[in-house]
C-alpha cells in the first residue's frame, strides 16, 4: 500500500525512540486495531504511517506468510488471531524483504483486562530459517522464543508498576503473576546489583529512551542471575507515553564467561608484565656483570655500579666502600641539579653513624634491608644535625633499599638505593634484585682491590730488581719504569748504567719475553751477567754474544732483546762516542745538539737465545756535548693495530719536539706523549744527556 492511510494522523504516529530487539505490537481486541508498536513493527508494516491502524491493514502491509511462504487464509495469521483475543503459543512466520525472506517466531496472548478495554500483546522475534524444519527444530525454536521474558509496566501509575508478565518471566524469576502484579520490578535487585546499572535504568525511564542494560538480579529463592534488560517506551497515537516494554534474557553463562575471560586477560597481562620485568632484571644483571668484570679499577667499578642503578632502579644512590679506616663513596642522582647536594652527604655524615641507621645495621649484620617507606622517624635516625636533616629532605625519599657489598664472606661496603616521592615503592622482589646486583658488584670490586694490591706488589718487586744508577759527572740521566695496565705481574723489562774500570760508561736496556716471576728472575740474571761480561772490557758485540751463549747453555731465559753500548764522554774538543750492538731490540734514538734526531737503526742482530754461534755487528756514532741518547723498550712504542715502523717514527718525532732542557723534562714529555692511557706492555726508559 502506498501513501497515507485515510483517517490516520501521520503526525500522531507513536514510535520508539530507538530500535527494539523484537517486533512488539499492542492490539485493541474490541476495535481490531494496532494501537501501539515499536519502530521495528512500524517498519515491518511497510507504508503504514500512523496509529491506530486496522489489524488487517497492518498484516496485509507486512505480507506475513507461513514457513514455506504460503499465504495465510484471511484472518488466520497469528496477528489476526491474537487480535481476536486468542493465545498464539508460538509459531513460525515468514516476512518478505529486499534482501530475502526473514524467518520470525510469533507469540501472542491477551493482556489483563483494564476496565472495559481488552488488549493483546503480539511479539515477533527473528530466528533462523524455519521453512523446512522438522518437529524437533520447531520445538527448539519454541523453547528459544518462550525463554524470553516480557514485562509491561505502566508509568502513568505511581512507581511505574508491572501490569503484565509472561510465563517465561515467572519461570526465570520464580515469582508468580499474583506476586508481582502492581509492583515495581526493583524487587529483582539485590545486595550485589550494580548501583550504576540501576542509575542507568532510572535515567532511561526519566528520559523515555530505549536502553539495553545488563545487571545482576535475584530469583525469588535468592539465586543471582545476570539479566540483559531491553527497555523500550511505547506511545499512543497522540505521542503520549503509555507503557514500558521490557524484554529480558538470562545471560548468566555469557557474563560469567566474559568475566572469566577478563580475569584470564588480567592474569595474562600480569604474567606478561612479570615476564618482562624478569627479563629486564636479567638483562640488567647481565649488563652489570659485563660492565663490572671489564674493569680492574676500584673507583671505576663503583662508578659503573652507580651508573647502572640510576635511574633504572633508583632516583639516587650511594655506594660506600669500607676498607679498614679508609672509605670510598660514589654517589649518583638522576637530577643533575641535586648531584652537588648528594656529593656533600657523606661529609655531612662524618665518620660516625647512628647505630640504628640502615647503613650501620647492614654493615654490622651483612643482611639486606628494605625501607618500604621513609618516615620522619627514620630521617631522625639518619640525621645527626639540622644541616643533614635538610639535606635528606631536599634530596627526597619515598622508599629505600640498603644491601651489603659482600664478597668472599666479607662485607666490603653498602649500596643504598632511594626512590623519590614521585618514584616507586620498593618490595621484596626489588630487594632480592638489588642484593643480587650488589653481590656481583662486590665480587668485581674485590677483584679490582686484589688486582690493585697485586699490581702494587708486582711493581714494587719490579722496581727492586732495577738498579740504582750512579751519579756520573758530565751526565744527566733520567730512568723511568711504568708497569703495563693489563696485568698485575712482574715482567722482564730493565735498564742499566754503570762505570767500567777503564772509565767508559756502560749503557744497557733489555726485555725478557714474558710477564711472570720467571721473566723477572731471568731479567735480574741477564742484567748481572751482562755487567760481568762488560766489566771485562769486551766490546758490545762480544758482550752480547757471550751473554747469548750463557743464556742458551744454562737455559736462563727463552728469548730476550737487548742493546749494550760503551759511551765515551767528550774530552775538551774531542766529542764523545757511543759504540753499541743490538740484539733484536728497538734502535736507540740520538738527539744532536742542534735538535736534529736520528734513529740508530743499523742492522740489528738476532735476539738473545735465538741461535748459537751468532756474531753481532757494532755501530759507532759521535755524541758531542748537548746530545741526548734515548733507550726504551717496546711498551713505549708498540700499540695494537699500529705498524712498528710508524711507532718508531712517532718515537723519533716525540724526542725531536720534546723539551730537552734536562733529561727529566725530556723523559716526562715522552711518557706523557707516548704512554698516555692504558699500556699494553711494561715500559722501561733511559734518557742519557751528555753535558
Amino acid at each position: 500500500m502506498t501513501g497515507t492511510t485515510p483517517g490516520l494522523d501521520a503526525t500522531a504516529m507513536p514510535a520508539l525512540r530507538r530500535e527494539a530487539p523484537a517486533v512488539v505490537l499492542v492490539l485493541d481486541v474490541e476495535h481490531q486495531t494496532v494501537v501501539h508498536a515499536t519502530t521495528g513493527a512500524l517498519d515491518l508494516g511497510g507504508d503504514v504511517t500512523g496509529l491506530p491502524v486496522p489489524v488487517a491493514e497492518w498484516t496485509r502491509a507486512a505480507e506475513l506468510a507461513g514457513p514455506g511462504g504460503e499465504a495465510f487464509r484471511p484472518g488466520e495469521d497469528p496477528v489476526s488471531r491474537a487480535a481476536r483475543g486468542l493465545a498464539v503459543p508460538g509459531e513460525p512466520v515468514c516476512v518478505p524483504g529486499a534482501l530475502g525472506s526473514r524467518s520470525m517466531w510469533a507469540t501472542g496472548f491477551p493482556l489483563p483486562r483494564r476496565g472495559d478495554d481488552l488488549h493483546a500483546l503480539m511479539v515477533l522475534v527473528e530466528v533462523e530459517d524455519v521453512s523446512e524444519t522438522g518437529d524437533a527444530a520447531v520445538r527448539d525454536r519454541a523453547v528459544i522464543a518462550a525463554g524470553l521474558s516480557f514485562t509491561i509496566s505502566d508509568p502513568r501509575q505511581p512507581d511505574n508498576p508491572l501490569v503484565f508478565v509472561n510465563p517465561a518471566f515467572e519461570r526465570t524469576t520464580g515469582y508468580s503473576w499474583e506476586e508481582v502484579r502492581g509492583r515495581n520490578c526493583r524487587f529483582l535487585q539485590g545486595p550485589d546489583t550494580s548501583p550504576e546499572a540501576v542509575t542507568a535504568i532510572r535515567e532511561a525511564l526519566v528520559r523515555e529512551e530505549h536502553a539495553v542494560i545488563t545487571l545482576l538480579n535475584y530469583t525469588k529463592n535468592g539465586v543471582p542471575f545476570w539479566n540483559e534488560l531491553s527497555l523500550s517506551p511505547v506511545y499512543d497515537g497522540a505521542g503520549a507515553l503509555t507503557h514500558f516494554v521490557g524484554i529480558q534474557a538470562d545471560v548468566t553463562d555469557r557474563v560469567l564467561g566474559e568475566q572469566q575471560q577478563a580475569r584470564n586477560l588480567v592474569a595474562e597481562r600480569r604474567a606478561r608484565a612479570d615476564a618482562e620485568l624478569a627479563q629486564s632484571r636479567l638483562a640488567l644483571l647481565a649488563q652489570a656483570t659485563s660492565m663490572l668484570a671489564s674493569t680492574l679499577d676500584v673507583d671505576e667499578a663503583l662508578s659503573r655500579l652507580a651508573g647502572l642503578v640510576v635511574p633504572r632502579m633508583a632516583d639516587w644512590c650511594m655506594v660506600e666502600l669500607v676498607d679498614g679506616d679508609e672509605s670510598r663513596t660514589v654517589t649518583k642522582h638522576a637530577d643533575p641539579d641535586k648531584q652537588e647536594l648528594l656529593d656533600r652527604l657523606p661529609g655531612l655524615h662524618g665518620t660516625e653513624r647512628t647505630e640504628q641507621s640502615p647503613v650501620a645495621r647492614v654493615l654490622a649484620t651483612g643482611q639486606p634491608m628494605l625501607v618500604g617507606e621513609v618516615t620522619p622517624e627514620l630521617l631522625a635516625q639518619l640525621s645527626e644535625g639540622d644541616e643533614l636533616a635538610r639535606a635528606y629532605t631536599d634530596l627526597g625519599g619515598r622508599s629505600g633499599l640498603v644491601v651489603p657489598l659482600r664478597a668472599r664472606r666479607q662485607v666490603l661496603g653498602v649500596l643504598s638505593l632511594v626512590s623519590t616521592q614521585d618514584g616507586r615503592v620498593y618490595d621484596e622482589a626489588d630487594l632480592s634484585m638489588a642484593a643480587d646486583l650488589a653481590r656481583r658488584a662486590a665480587l668485581a670490586v674485590d677483584n679490582a682491590r686484589l688486582y690493585s694490591r697485586e699490581h702494587a706488589v708486582a711493581e714494587q718487586l719490579q722496581r727492586s730488581l732495577l738498579p740504582q744508577l750512579p751519579d756520573v759527572p758530565g751526565l744527566d740521566v733520567a730512568p723511568a719504569y711504568l708497569p703495563g695496565s693489563t696485568a698485575a705481574a712482574v715482567g722482564g723489562d730493565w735498564y742499566d748504567l754503570f762505570v767500567l774500570p777503564d772509565g767508559v760508561l756502560g749503557l744497557a736496556i733489555g726485555d725478557v719475553m714474558g710477564h711472570d716471576l720467571q721473566a723477572a728472575a731471568a731479567m735480574g740474571q741477564l742484567r748481572s751477567v751482562l755487567r760481568s761480561y762488560a766489566w771485562q772490557g769486551s766490546g758490545p758485540a762480544t758482550v752480547l754474544d757471550q751473554l747469548d751463549q750463557l743464556v742458551q747453555g744454562l737455559h736462563m731465559a727463552a728469548l730476550a732483546t737487548a742493546v749494550y753500548g760503551r759511551l765515551t764522554l767528550p774530552d775538551g774538543d774531542r766529542p764523545g762516542r757511543l759504540r753499541f750492538a743490538n740484539a733484536g731490540h728497538l734502535p736507540p734514538v740520538l738527539r744532536r745538539p742542534d735538535g736534529q734526531t736520528v734513529l740508530l737503526d743499523g742492522v740489528p742482530g738476532l735476539l738473545v737465545g735465538a741461535a748459537l754461534g751468532t756474531h753481532r755487528d757494532e755501530t759507532e756514532v759521535e755524541v758531542p756535548s748537548g746530545s741526548v741518547v734515548v733507550l726504551c723498550t717496546d711498551g713505549l712504542v708498540e700499540r695494537r693495530g699500529l705498524d712498528p715502523d710508524a711507532g718508531l717514527e712517532r718515537l723519533r718525532a716525540a724526542v725531536e719536539r720534546a723539551d730537552a732542557t734536562t733529561a727529566a723534562t725530556l723523559s716526562s714529555a715522552l711518557l706523557a706523549d707516548l704512554a698516555a692511557g692504558d699500556l699494553d706492555d711494561d715500559v722501561a726508559l733511559l734518557v742519557v744527556r751528555v753535558l
